[in-house]
């Protein structure tokens, strides 16, 4: 088939995939007038070339569209505090370095900066040297680039994975079949939350510990009752469980620190007479919070729940005998 008769075909599919609808592999093969292997063929392509091409079972019967809110029918025009902006999420995102996500976000800012004038290239430079992103005890993802790759395309298309995750505290990684859900960038790592087929139930695995991904040829359907906002606002970190009100009062030397950020999306912070705090919590796990605490030594008291308060005394108790 001449180069000029599969171009324009491919640019046919572009625009068919378009539709909020999209289209069904018989579909395609009707307007296109080719077989189901040269659709599924123009399909690969297309996606080998960037196109966020994705899957969906309505009915029994698959649909092909691109994601949602992609334009392909014009370029983007962005102002300059949007670029600004751009410049800003890669610095929140370097953590990610190494990883595949990253680097597609370093090839989108070179594209937007090979259309900039002289005079934009050199605000940007200055902009970027104007600001600083720095981040604390983030993880190494250079040796994850296949595994977050394939776990990017089951999640678009929805096919169930068979994964080797190593949990913490065992040397010998577990092979599991998962529905992967939803990848989750959280206190700069990067989670998968999906149903583990073992256990019948939602869990999440750090992608650094999960050694090997293949996808199987079973698709899978995200149930109408998962709802991640709901699921998440029950971590404290990433432990999930029975929630539990924990009542904390923090000093006045803290107070200011405690008003000034978002613990936890069920957080309420009352202020004293004498200028100290009390922050209040519905979380699932005691032994998070524990931790974070700690850090607070004696500028943190804890109210409620009791249980948690002798946790606390006796941790500090062991360390004091460690290092007397």
């Amino acid at each position: 088939m001449p180069r000029g008769d599969q171009l324009t075909r491919q640019w046919k599919l572009v625009r068919l995939l378009s539709g909020k609808l999209g289209r069904s592999l018989a579909q395609l093969r009707a307007e296109l007038g080719v077989s189901k292997r040269t659709v599924q063929r123009d399909i690969g392509d297309l996606e080998r070339a960037g196109f966020p091409v994705v899957s969906e079972t309505r009915h029994e019967t698959i649909y092909w569209h691109f994601i949602e809110g992609f334009c392909a029918e014009s370029p983007v025009s962005l102002t300059l505090t949007e670029l600004m902006a751009l410049y800003y999420s890669r610095g929140l995102l370097r953590p990610l370095q190494g990883s595949n996500i990253y680097d597609s976000l370093e090839s989108a800012m070179q594209k937007i900066g090979a259309t900039l004038p002289a005079e934009s290239h050199r605000f940007m430079r200055d902009f970027e040297g104007a600001i600083a992103v720095s981040t604390f005890g983030w993880k190494d993802y250079s040796h994850s680039r296949e595994i977050i790759d394939k776990l990017t395309k089951a999640l678009l298309h929805r096919y169930t994975v068979c994964l080797e995750h190593t949990a913490v505290g065992y040397d010998e990684p577990v092979s599991r079949d998962v529905d992967p859900y939803k990848l989750w960038y959280v206190n700069n790592g990067l989670y998968l939350v999906g149903r583990d087929h073992r256990s019948e139930d939602l869990r999440v695995f750090a992608v650094e510990r999960i050694t090997s991904v293949s996808l199987t040829n079973r698709r899978f359907q995200i149930p109408s009752s998962f709802n991640f906002d709901k699921f998440s606002e029950s971590a404290f970190g990433m432990i999930w469980g029975e929630a539990q009100e924990v009542e904390i009062r923090f000093s006045k030397h803290q107070a200011p620190y405690i008003r000034e950020r978002m613990w936890h999306p069920s957080q309420s912070v009352a202020t004293e007479r004498n200028g100290r705090v009390v922050l209040r919590l519905r979380v699932a796990d005691l032994g998070e919070v524990k931790r974070w605490l700690i850090g607070f030594g004696a500028d943190a008291r804890v109210l409620k729940p009791s249980n948690l308060r002798r946790e606390i005394a006796a941790e500090c108790a062991r360390v004091a005998r460690r290092t007397s």
